[in-house]
């Protein structure tokens, strides 16, 4: 059977923990060469050191700056020749609140954070994809784009739209040989809630970050003729008793 992954060029944005973090290590155990992006030196230095492979390489870059962008796309494509798919991972809750109490930074920022930068990301990795006439972007959704929670509103926005760009950009991206697939997942054990600030007890039993990684790395595994135009992933505990 082919593995499509080994070999591949990936970047995987906000790679220094959670979904991210352990997508890169599954690639780099299946031969891929991966570029991991994260905004701080110091997790970033931490998780390459961790990570430890020849064919990985850590990009100091925030997913708001087109500057970085522009930056990531050059070091990746200068070390290894090309760039087949980018995982747009990063992102945040920044605030969870009720929408009369959401300041207008906060909502500025999860909506450059959510969405915004996704789509500045996926401007400046597709010329290099269209030149090789090939290319996957996975974008990172939520269960929260279909699925409604009091104080999750201005997350849940960028979220949705997310879904509906992606979908738009598939069909952009199709006559020239590229693919893109919204992945969708429910809650997992990451460090997500606790920088959100919001209680994460109710987690325990739900799904590592690890677990749900492995469906990224599926989303990359398919023959060129074929893509996965949405993978929606749950915890079986979440589906039965929903938080």
């Amino acid at each position: 059977m082919k593995d499509y992954v080994a070999g591949k060029v990936v970047i995987v944005t906000g790679g220094t923990s959670g979904f991210g973090l352990e997508a890169a290590r599954l690639l780099l155990a299946r031969k891929a060469k991966v570029a991991i992006t994260g905004r701080r030196k110091d997790k970033l230095q931490a998780a390459a050191k961790e990570l430890n492979s020849q064919d990985l390489l850590p990009v100091q870059a925030d997913a708001v700056r087109t500057a970085d962008w522009k930056r990531l796309c050059t070091e990746v494509a200068s070390r290894f020749g090309r760039i087949d798919v980018l995982v747009n991972n990063h992102g945040a809750a920044v605030k969870i609140a009720e929408t009369e109490n959401m300041d207008d930074a906060s909502i500025d920022e999860a909506l450059n954070i959510n969405i915004a930068s996704v789509i500045k990301g996926c401007r400046e990795v597709i010329p290099y994809m269209k030149k090789q006439r090939s290319g996957l972007i996975i974008n990172v959704s939520s269960a929260c784009a279909y699925h409604s929670w009091p104080n999750w509103g201005a997350y849940t926005a960028a979220k949705a739209g997310l879904v509906a760009f992606t979908r738009c950009l598939h069909l952009e991206m199709l006559p020239w040989g590229g693919k893109a697939t919204n992945f969708i997942p429910g809650a997992a054990r990451t460090n997500f809630c606790k920088a959100a600030k919001v209680d994460d007890s109710w987690l325990e039993g739900f799904p590592s970050a690890q677990d749900f990684a492995r469906s990224i790395v599926q989303c990359i595994d398919v023959p060129d003729n074929c893509f996965i135009e949405e993978l929606s992933i749950w915890g079986t505990k979440q589906v039965i008793s929903p938080f």
